[in-house]
């Protein structure tokens, strides 16, 4: 689990615990059982957000441990199975950890003689009373060393907190009411920080447009699921599973047998209804009288959930008044104009932090894969900061400033307290007017389509005549709201195909946020693990622009008219994609049932050493060609041109066969995976990625002329200095003849005098 996410749910649960009574909740909407279910959950770190052990360094040092309650259960107890290992350094006596509950102390434990250094072990029980909506675990270190004088701050006082270390929670189901006003929950409720698994119910052969509507109900929990994840299993006219909440389409013509005889309906509607075996489950049910209906239905959950309430709702109009413009997904960052840091997160305690040793504030960018910054000398940042002012100024206090854990500047911390033009960075093409805060430039060659920004304060210690103390109060600082990033002024442009922009943000279909310029090309024959795949992407591209793909077209079959100026997703079609590319070697891998063809470049290393300075492939040429007859499992997503407009993209998604796809799917849901794909063909098989960047390459966006031919010459420079010396040359003559006929109209009207 990345270190963003950690701290996204850090946040996010301080900042919520307190608001926790207010929240949406059980009062009038639910069912009390004498007997419900008991549900018992264990937890690793992992599932929760934390990917590795935790390191507290310093004395007071504390780290925070955040979960959710579901709305559809109550927390009746749990314990936390603390692991972790103190310093060898420590004094047994006076060091110890404090484990807090919602703000409440619940255990102290104390560091044992002689097991420091050493894996030790406490199970702390959660008082059920304090459960809220949102909770967290707080762990605090209180560290004292063996000497007459120490600094509380001094290296040797640590403890890391295990990752073996489990969170055992148990719960009551509630039998909750059939109110839509709880959308998207119970569906998918936001207190729950564990990947997003929602069965989808279809009827028998469902038709391309009932398909369609799935997709983009999909994308729109994508959207909400955000980091977590997403999958979407695919029941076919079946009953869902009844542990679990489900969707299910149908139309008045196609319906799932179980529900053959439920009421037809005349307009758009959307039901909450409980599943037939067991009333604490709940289905949605997503109809229209035929799939035009059924398509604004999905329309009204995706734009307007805010106004469902009741058990049943009919969807009147559902319209997009005003056309998505490309590269203002919401997910993304803003362009166009200079960006607060106000705007980059979701509340303003983010940009604060309170402690000697506290975490670094941290804030999240997502930017447009194509976001030309080529020669560029970076992104201005005009940052604004407070903090504890210093007893002393320059005495090694600091705030440093890194990018994708890159350092780019530090400042110093003096008494002042703020940001100040003691410490003014001048960066040529930056203004001057800024009075009050610090002009950086932030590397652009280190901005891609995801980014994280780090602030870190680090204060010093205050001497005290021959030990080192520090004051009462922890310090504080915060990064100011107003603080401002801008990347207008840029270009797109980018080389393609690019599997690594497709994979990080869903390119170039998030171009346009609702999809409007996108084509899903399906099989004529739909099988389950098909509609899976289609789902798991579509949920996948709405996570990356946070919006849901209301604009999308999905098809069958390759009419050129539905296909010409649109960029073309492409699932388990290869044999048809294959016909319709105009030249047979453009697709660098070719995967069917018993033969596999692929193309193998020059040289072939990770996506970053493949690109020379100017940012474009190197080594991409054809070098190997092989062509394989094998069984076993194996997929690829392989990256190229449209055939039918120039410029435009198919990204196209392959399998040996149909249960291969899964292997597809998983991929888009682990990190390590999508971080290995890159360039114009990625593998899998088993558990492993091999990528490619390999064959023919074209450029999507524009550019200025004379940024063009700078770009695409840079690589050549005899050809520059040859057209250089031309135009010269051509520049004279013209000078000369013009000169010439100067001189030549002078000795006229001479002889004229």
């Amino acid at each position: 689990m990345s270190i963003a996410r950690v701290r996204i749910i850090d946040i996010f649960v301080l900042a919520l615990i307190m608001l926790s009574p207010f929240s949406y909740g059980e009062p009038l909407s639910t069912l009390v059982d004498e007997e419900p279910p008991i549900i018992e959950r264990d937890f690793p770190l992992s599932d929760i957000g934390y990917g590795g052990s935790i390191e507290l360094q310093g004395s007071k040092s504390d780290t925070h441990i955040g979960f959710g309650s579901r709305l559809d259960e109550v927390i009746t107890g749990g314990e936390f199975d603390l692991r972790f290992t103190s310093s060898p350094a420590l004094q047994a006596k006076y060091s110890h950890l404090k484990v807090y509950f919602n703000q409440e102390l619940m255990k102290v434990i104390a560091v044992e003689e002689g097991k420091q250094g050493q894996m030790s072990g406490a199970t702390i029980p959660l008082d059920s009373r304090y459960f809220a909506n949102y909770n967290q675990i707080r762990i605090e270190l209180v560290g004292h060393l063996d000497l007459e004088c120490w600094n509380p701050d001094d290296q040797s006082i640590w403890a890391e907190i295990s990752k073996s270390s489990r969170l055992r929670i148990t719960s009551q189901k509630i039998r909750l009411r059939n109110e839509l006003g709880f959308l998207p929950a119970p569906f998918f409720d936001e207190r729950e920080f564990t990947k997003l698994v929602l069965p989808v119910v279809l009827p028998n052969s469902p038709s391309i447009e009932l398909v369609k509507s799935a997709g983009i109900t999909a994308s729109y929990f994508g959207a909400l699921s955000q980091w977590r994840g997403a999958e979407f299993p695919v029941q076919i006219d079946a009953v869902p599973n009844q542990q679990q909440h489900a969707l299910v389409f149908m139309t008045n013509d196609q319906r799932p047998a179980f529900l053959k005889d439920f009421p037809p309906v005349n307009k758009p509607t959307l039901q909450l209804i409980s599943h037939p075996e067991n009333p604490y489950s709940k289905l949605l049910l997503i109809m229209g009288s035929d799939t035009s209906e059924l398509l604004t239905a999905v329309k009204g959950l995706a734009l307007g959930n805010s106004l469902l309430t009741g058990s049943l709702a009919e969807i009147n109009r559902a319209l997009q008044i005003k056309p998505r413009r490309p590269y203002d997904a919401p997910n993304w960052v803003r362009t166009d104009r200079k960006v607060l840091f106000s705007e980059l997160v979701n509340n303003k305690q983010d940009l604060q932090v309170v402690g000697r040793n506290a975490s670094a504030v941290k804030i999240n960018l997502q930017l447009p894969p194509d976001l030309f910054t080529w020669r560029s000398r970076g992104i201005p940042m005009d940052l604004e900061y407070r903090y504890s002012p210093m007893s002393e100024d320059y005495d090694g206090s600091r705030m440093s400033v890194s990018i994708n854990k890159q350092f780019v500047e530090a400042f110093n911390l003096t008494k002042s307290g703020v940001s100040g033009s003691e410490n003014r960075v001048r960066i040529p093409l930056v203004a001057d007017s800024l009075a009050g805060g610090e002009l950086v430039r932030i590397p652009a060659f280190k901005v891609g389509s995801k980014n994280q920004l780090e602030f870190q304060f680090a204060f010093s210690s205050v001497s005290n005549g021959a030990c080192k103390t520090v004051p009462a109060a922890p310090p504080n600082a915060v990064v100011d709201g107003s603080s401002s990033l801008d990347f207008s002024g840029y270009p797109h442009y980018i080389e393609m195909p690019s599997l690594r922009a497709f994979a990080n943000a869903g390119f170039p279909f998030t171009r346009m946020a609702d999809l409007s310029e996108t084509v899903v090309v399906l099989p004529s024959e739909l099988n389950t693990r098909e509609i899976e795949t289609y789902l798991q992407l579509l949920g996948f591209i709405g996570a990356s622009s946070g919006y849901p793909a209301v604009g999308v077209e999905v098809v069958n079959d390759w009419v050129p008219a539905q296909l010409k100026d649109k960029d073309i997703l492409a699932i388990s079609v290869t044999p048809a994609l294959r016909t319709a590319m105009a030249d047979s070697d453009a697709l660098p891998m070719i995967l069917s049932e018993t033969e596999r063809v692929i193309s193998i470049p020059v040289r072939n290393r990770q996506a970053s050493l493949n690109i020379g300075e100017n940012g474009r492939a190197i080594d991409n040429e054809v070098a190997d060609n092989v062509n394989v007859s094998a069984t076993g499992g194996l997929a690829a997503v392989v990256g190229a041109e449209s055939p039918y407009t120039p410029g435009r993209s198919v990204i196209s998604v392959m399998a040996a066969t149909t249960d291969d796809l899964a292997k597809v799917s998983a991929a888009f849901n682990d990190s390590g995976k999508i971080s290995a794909m890159f360039g114009s063909v990625a593998v899998f098989r088993e558990d492993r990625v091999n990528s490619y960047l390999v064959g023919e390459r074209y450029y999507v966006g524009k550019l200025p002329i004379w940024q063009l031919i700078w770009y695409h010459f840079s690589e050549h420079p005899f050809i520059l200095l040859a057209c250089a010396a031309l135009l010269i040359t051509m520049l004279v003559i013209v000078i000369w003849r013009i000169l010439n006929q100067i001189a030549a109209m002078r000795l006229r009207a001479g002889e004229d005098e």
